[in-house]
């Protein structure tokens, strides 16, 4: 679907695709985290603009570990492999699932560590690189006894909101950047012109997800409203988007890619809804990238 710009440039255009994708929801994240609760007075300005900045330097600092590692260490000769990389766009992704007041300077260290285990793997596991980092920030900040995911504002109210209208554009609690619905959608809008981009994933784990919420709702005595206001605000459309859809962690055979997308989606209904335990999304996609192996045996019989 590449057209223009695009097509002359392949390999720039793929991931100024997959970075324009994020943008809305680094600027919303800035935006709830930062301005709103500046202007409630809960922080400077000076410290709001972290939520800018942060994701910027996160980015940068991506492409000049690139250089370094493929130019640097592998000793290439031409820039292709620096400019083909998609891991300034995960590791911003990384930064994206972090806790609004989940002390943002153990961001950058934690994403450096992650990248360069994943590079010392050299590929030989299928890992996805965001849900590891969620999970391990979630068990540090366990240990920690931080995983409040409010920020300072919305610590300072009496009581959540409910109203699923307003969750859905993300004025509800959550890490940075998970919490716009509306966000995450523009974002799959921008990257369905991306041919790399796997967007069956998406659709069919969403296809799933909402299978068993049916299904809930018919049998668990849970209401419509209810499977709105959950799926809005554990973050599960970004999780869908970016996280379960991850090119370099996921099945690459038709078959593959529709059992793991229907079982993610599955289980993520049921850590959602029944079990409220956000973070088992990511802890299932975890897990369902490293049987990726599995899943791509599934060539046989549906492909």
């Amino acid at each position: 679907m590449e057209k223009g710009f695009f097509k002359k440039n392949k390999v720039l255009g793929i991931n100024l695709l997959y970075i324009l994708s994020i943008i809305p929801v680094i600027i919303f994240g800035f935006y709830k985290n930062g301005i709103v609760v500046w202007k409630n007075g809960f922080m400077s300005l000076f410290l709001a603009t972290q939520y800018i900045v942060i994701p910027v330097i996160i980015i940068l600092f991506s492409y000049v570990f690139e250089t370094y590692y493929y130019m640097g260490i592998k000793k290439e000769e031409n820039t292709n492999s620096v400019f083909n990389s998609i891991v300034p766009y995960v590791n911003a992704l990384c930064y994206l699932v972090c806790g609004p007041t989940n002390y943002l300077w153990l961001t950058v260290p934690m994403i450096i560590a992650i990248d360069v285990i994943i590079k010392f793997l050299d590929n030989k596991f299928s890992i996805n690189q965001i849900a590891l980092f969620k999970c391990l920030l979630y068990v540090i900040l366990l240990v920690m006894g931080l995983t409040s995911n409010s920020n300072l504002y919305e610590s300072s109210l009496s009581s959540s909101i409910t109203d699923s209208s307003l969750l859905f554009i993300g004025n509800g609690v959550g890490e940075i950047g998970t919490t716009s619905t509306l966000c995450a959608l523009i974002g799959y809008a921008i990257l369905l012109f991306n041919s790399y981009y796997k967007k069956d994933i998406p659709l069919i784990c969403f296809l799933g997800y909402g299978l068993v919420s049916v299904v809930m709702y018919f049998v668990g005595g849970i209401t419509f409203n209810d499977i709105l206001v959950n799926t809005f605000t554990s973050g599960f459309m970004f999780l869908c988007i970016f996280v379960v859809s991850l090119s370099t962690a996921t099945p690459v055979v038709r078959g593959g890619k529709i059992v793991y997308s229907l079982v993610v989606g599955m289980l993520c209904a049921v850590m959602v809804h029944a079990l409220h335990f956000n973070i088992g999304m990511y802890i299932v996609v975890l897990v369902g990238s490293l049987l990726t192996p599995i899943f791509n045996k599934f060539k046989l019989s549906l492909d």
